[in-house]
């Protein structure tokens, strides 16, 4: 009898090990996240919140690729993110041949309305651009002068003199440009192509 004893012990610490070593083979990778609820002190599961994090770090973050030359560029939107380089000057909404509303929708920018809602990209600068280059396409103006980072700027208008690589910011008045001047070796990113 003392025997049986014996062997049900061996027994259930042999399962007891061989479970531990299956769930750590297994790779389980559930993992328990709760947070409290401060009115009444209860803690609430929250289901896949690691798998969402994990999701979002495996999404790679494409460089765009770079292209000598603007129509280049252009030519190869479909392929992804792509840059180009060129020159960025200013204007207003008051300049001389200006009237005031954009080119594309004709969105009202007197009285300091620089700015478009994008429903996918929030808050972006207004620019206007070659008549190659779509309405609605957005645009990460990259190493400009007298800003800290890159702006994100959408294409809503056109300008007699705008061609090619050269894109014109859009600013409250052309009398308040800041000493702005024409700025060359602007790295320019396409992150949408049109609306």
């Amino acid at each position: 009898m003392d025997y049986l004893y014996r062997y049900g012990q061996y027994f259930c610490s042999l399962l007891v090990v061989f479970l531990f070593l299956f769930i750590i083979a297994s790779g389980n990778k559930k993992e328990i996240a709760t947070i409290s609820n401060i009115n009444n002190i209860k803690s609430v599961p929250v289901t896949n919140l690691s798998l969402s994090y994990r999701k979002i770090e495996k999404e790679v973050v494409k460089t765009p690729k770079v292209y000598s030359t603007f129509n280049e560029a252009i030519n190869n939107v479909g392929n992804g993110e792509v840059s180009f380089y060129g020159k960025l000057t200013a204007y207003g909404p008051d300049c001389k041949g200006c009237g005031g509303t954009t080119a594309c929708r004709g969105q009202n920018v007197r009285n300091g309305n620089i700015y478009y809602n994008d429903k996918k990209y929030g808050k972006l600068r207004i620019l206007a651009a070659d008549r190659s280059v779509p309405c609605g396409t957005v645009i990460r103006v990259n190493n400009i002068n007298s800003y800290s980072g890159p702006i994100m700027a959408v294409v809503l208008d056109r300008g007699g003199a705008i061609r090619g690589n050269h894109l014109d910011l859009l600013f409250e008045s052309q009398k308040n440009l800041g000493g702005f001047g024409t700025q060359s070796n602007i790295k320019f990113d396409i992150v949408r192509w049109g609306y």
